[in-house]
């Protein structure tokens, strides 16, 4: 598995502590058998903003799709966290837009950890807000994965029994939930985003057909293969964006009910979400957004 750490000192690598635990925890992955990346944030050309911005911490950003945990690592600056990591915050606004948007959570399935050094108050405070706004991204936080080192010094820090440990536990923590998360895959029934749920249960809703009642009566909404194969649209798919556009084609051209191509549109954003294929989902969903439009405009 892949892990990634930020990085948020404000001092170089050489002279950081912060950088001397991201180091131990660097170590405990790799001894676990596991790739650990460390982004030294202070060492890259980026732009505080809440957009999604072409610069040298973009790549990084878009790592976090790729990996099984992240990890947000800062010293305590007047009782609260660095600024490199405050701007990690803000650039992930645009990945909070979208995934409300969309009604999907990308990071769904990823493990988060944070990393504190240095002395006094503060340690509460930076996990409570990291893990917060982590909680809010769709990672999910594991027991003991917040790292506080109050040793003061890189050879003390390589010293420090207590730091030691703790690394131990996160990297241990978060490669056992890690695990389980992608062997679980809750993301296939989780809830994405703030989904409405009256709307969510309402859409695209079958009313199965009861017995004695005719196949194309109004009564239900007999849209499911099992109950009426000539029916069914065919040939829809999700395998890439064109495929998507191409089946929304040949749903809006199908001649079917305009339930029946709401519940047809919803069965295949599912599958698209299932399978993580978020560029045909969103696809779908546009779609569905649309003919929701209509439906209102419909029934005033």
């Amino acid at each position: 598995m892949k892990f990634l750490v930020f990085n948020g000192s404000l001092k170089p690598d050489g002279e950081s502590n912060t950088f001397s635990v991201c180091k131990m925890l660097q170590l405990a992955f790799n001894k676990l058998g596991h790739d650990c990346e460390i982004v030294t944030m202070r060492e890259l050309d980026y732009e505080g903003s809440t957009d999604d911005v072409n610069d040298e911490l973009k790549p990084y950003i878009m790592k976090m799709f790729d990996v099984d945990g992240v990890v947000f690592a800062t010293p305590i600056w007047w009782g609260t966290h660095s600024c490199h990591i405050q701007a990690m915050l803000e650039r992930l606004d645009f990945i909070y837009s979208w995934a409300k948007d969309n009604k999907y959570q990308p990071f769904y399935n990823k493990v988060f950890g944070t990393l504190v050094s240095g002395g006094g108050d503060g340690f509460q405070h930076i996990h409570g807000v990291l893990y917060s706004a982590a909680s809010n991204f769709g990672f999910t936080v594991p027991p003991q994965c917040n790292i506080e080192s109050k040793a003061q010094g890189i050879e003390e820090i390589k010293k420090d029994e207590d730091t030691f440990n703790q690394v131990k536990n996160c990297a241990t923590n978060m490669t056992v939930w890690a695990k389980i998360l992608k062997d679980g895959n809750p993301t296939v029934t989780a809830r994405h985003g703030s989904v409405d749920v009256n709307e969510a249960l309402a859409e695209g809703k079958r009313i199965p057909r009861k017995k004695g009642q005719k196949r194309k009566s109004k009564k239900h909404s007999d849209l499911y293969t099992d109950e009426d194969p000539k029916g069914t649209i065919h040939g829809l798919g999700f395998k890439d964006e064109a495929t998507a556009r191409a089946s929304i084609t040949k749903i809006r051209k199908s001649g079917r009910s305009h339930a029946h191509k709401i519940q047809a549109a919803v069965a295949m954003e599912q599958r698209a979400r299932a399978a993580g294929k978020t560029g045909p989902a969103a696809i779908y969903r546009r779609y569905i957004n649309s003919m929701k439009k209509k439906t209102k405009a419909k029934n005033k």
